[in-house]
This record gives structure tokens, C-alpha cells and sequence, in this order.
């Protein structure tokens, strides 16, 4: 094990959502290893790549409206380039689970100090996110291909059948249901307080925490941003994450209270059908007597994992502002759900 996995991160955030004593959360460390600056609870955290768990979240809420058909060809929406000989155009059911055809190519989604780009221009071809545009070039629903791109036509979806900006759609859908405050995507842009998201963003960006390299050292800019609002943008507080995460549980239990999904909702995110182990934005785990639901994110600066266990009604989420430089398996993060985890005879996997 590298020594960049077994050091203390610079700052490290655990949320443990039980159900009988609700939501506990506890930070160690700093949010800014430069300045000094303390992480805290209430200290915006990048969880990256679970901002798809939320973008699934969404469409299925979208969908249960009417508002989205999970099953019609995307191309009805979002105009894209189908390659795949005699294929037709994903739908989000496939998309969701990334099972739509779209490959990332080398170099892709790279991140950038400033602004990310406008996710159009990156569908389009027109930005260095993502070299040529993105295009279908295999059969949807036979193959499992992890793809940011795949969401970048999800996230083009859902403006297209809300007329409204995708962020603006999940403010609505999930951080007002819930009571977020400080919880959004965000590309990096300045937040606008005059509105509720622009304020939520306008949080975020003055005291989000940085970002740190494996070394420990600081990423240029303090913090670095992802092309893609739905693929890789999410920051919430560990407060508010658990907050997300405890209504997700409950959603997923079928224990009532739950806010975000209905029944057949949770069935749809949770179907693993076509490819075992990947749901719609999360990846189903364990057995289906004790199913371990997880999303994770891992990004230059920040990595984090969050996971629920239905049928116990709890979950644990960890986040650290520092890339650890391995995956969650082999970092503190996955060594610390497997532990929080296991100290409460959750399934440990």
C-alpha cells in the first residue's frame, strides 16, 4: 500500500445515518491545508461522480410525473450521432446505467481551475472535455461501459423536456424537498444570491473546501471543476449529504418517511437486470436478502463513498478533501465505511 493511502488525509468528513439515533457526523482535520482554515460539518465537500445518484434521482422523479418516458429513444430530445450499425438511439433507462453506447474516449474530462465548460459545447465536440462529439458507438443496452458523456446527454434531457437549466431542475427536485441549503451542482461559476440556487452556490463557492493532491499539497485554483454538471458536480455539506443520504435510505427501504422516490422509483434505480451490480446512478451491491446501495466519487482533490444497507435502515458516507491517490477499496475512505460499517453488522462489502 502506497504511503499517500495510509497517511492521515488532510481533512475527512464520516456520516452515519442509524435508525434509531438519526444522522451523526464527524470531521477531523482541515478544509484548507494552506491557510489553516478547520473543516467543518457545514463546510461544502466535492463529491464528484455521486452527483450521478442524484441525476438519476431526477429523471426518475421527472419521469414519475410524466415529465421524462425512461424508455424513449434520447435522440427525441438531444440530438446525437448513432455509429452503431443499425442501432437506435439510447434511451435513459440505458443511459442511466451506462448502458447507452457512449464510451469516454482517452483524455476526456479532464478537469480545469476555472469554470467548466457549458455541458452543450462539450455534446457538440466543441471543447477539450471531450475530443470530437460525443456519439453512440455501440449498440444500447448490450454492453456496460462507464461513461460521463452518457450523463452530459441525460443532463441535455432534462433541460430539453423541463425547458429549465439543469441545476436549476435539481435545486427543485432535490435539495428544496429536502432542506438543503448548500448543496448543488456546480461547475464553478459565481453564485447569484438574488435566487435560491444562486445563493445555495454562492455558499458553496466562498467556503467550499479546497481540494489537495496525494502529497498534500493544495490543486491549483484551490478547487478543480469537471465538465458535466450531472456526471461529476455534486457539493454538499457532510451535514447535508447525510441529510441526502438518510432520505435515500429510507426511500430505498421501504420504511416510510422517505421524500425523494416512491416504490416504483426505487424499483427502477435499484433494477440491476441488465448488468448485475449497476443500478440507475448508484451500483447495487451484497445480496438480495442484505443489498449494500453505493455511489462514490474521485475526482483531483477530493474522493468520497456513499453507501446505504436497506434492510437495516442505516448508511455510512465518508469524504475527504484530498485525492488519496488509489481507489476506495485500497484508501482511508473505503477502509473507513468497511469499519463504521462493520461495527454496526452492516453488510461489509
Amino acid at each position: 500500500m502506497s504511503e499517500s493511502a495510509t497517511r492521515p488525509p488532510v481533512g475527512i468528513a464520516t456520516v452515519v445515518v442509524d435508525p434509531r439515533d438519526g444522522v451523526a457526523v464527524r470531521v477531523e482535520g482541515l478544509a484548507d491545508a494552506t491557510t489553516g482554515r478547520p473543516l467543518t460539518a457545514g463546510t461544502p465537500m466535492h463529491l464528484c461522480s455521486a452527483a450521478k445518484a442524484v441525476a438519476a434521482v431526477v429523471v426518475l422523479r421527472l419521469a414519475e410525473r410524466g415529465v421524462l418516458d425512461l424508455d424513449a429513444d434520447v435522440r427525441d430530445l438531444v440530438p446525437v450521432e448513432v455509429t452503431a450499425p443499425g442501432a437506435a438511439g439510447p434511451s435513459l433507462r440505458d443511459l442511466l446505467a451506462h448502458r447507452g453506447g457512449v464510451a469516454d474516449p482517452d483524455g476526456a474530462f479532464e478537469p480545469g481551475a476555472g469554470p467548466a465548460p457549458a455541458t452543450a459545447d462539450v455534446v457538440a465536440g466543441r471543447t477539450a472535455a471531450h475530443p470530437g462529439r460525443v456519439r453512440v458507438t455501440a449498440a444500447p443496452g448490450t454492453g456496460f461501459a462507464y461513461s460521463d458523456a452518457g450523463y452530459c446527454l441525460v443532463e441535455l434531457a432534462v433541460e430539453a423536456a423541463t425547458g429549465q437549466a439543469f441545476a436549476d431542475v435539481v435545486h427543485r427536485e432535490v435539495a428544496e424537498p429536502l432542506g438543503l441549503r448548500s448543496t448543488a451542482v456546480w461547475a464553478g461559476e459565481p453564485g447569484d444570491p438574488a435566487t435560491p440556487r444562486g445563493a445555495a452556490v454562492a455558499r458553496i463557492a466562498a467556503s467550499a473546501a479546497a481540494g489537495h493532491r496525494p502529497d498534500g499539497s493544495r490543486v491549483p485554483g484551490e478547487r478543480l471543476h469537471y465538465a458535466g454538471l450531472a456526471a461529476s458536480s455534486l457539493w454538499s455539506t457532510p451535514e447535508e449529504a447525510g441529510v441526502l443520504l438518510a432520505d435515500l435510505v429510507r426511500c430505498w427501504s421501504g420504511s416510510g418517511g422517505g421524500v425523494l422516490l416512491g416504490p416504483d422509483e426505487v424499483a427502477a434505480m435499484l433494477d440491476d437486470a441488465g448488468e448485475p451490480g449497476v443500478g440507475r446512478g448508484v451500483f447495487v451491491l451484497g445480496s438480495a436478502e442484505r443489498p449494500c446501495v453505493m455511489t462514490q466519487g474521485w475526482g483531483d482533490g477530493f474522493q468520497g463513498q456513499l453507501r446505504g444497507y436497506p434492510a437495516a435502515g442505516g448508511g455510512v458516507a465518508v469524504l475527504v478533501n484530498q485525492n488519496p491517490g488509489v481507489p476506495q477499496p485500497e484508501s482511508v475512505v473505503g477502509r473507513t465505511v468497511a469499519a463504521l460499517a462493520g461495527e454496526r453488522g452492516w453488510a461489509a462489502v
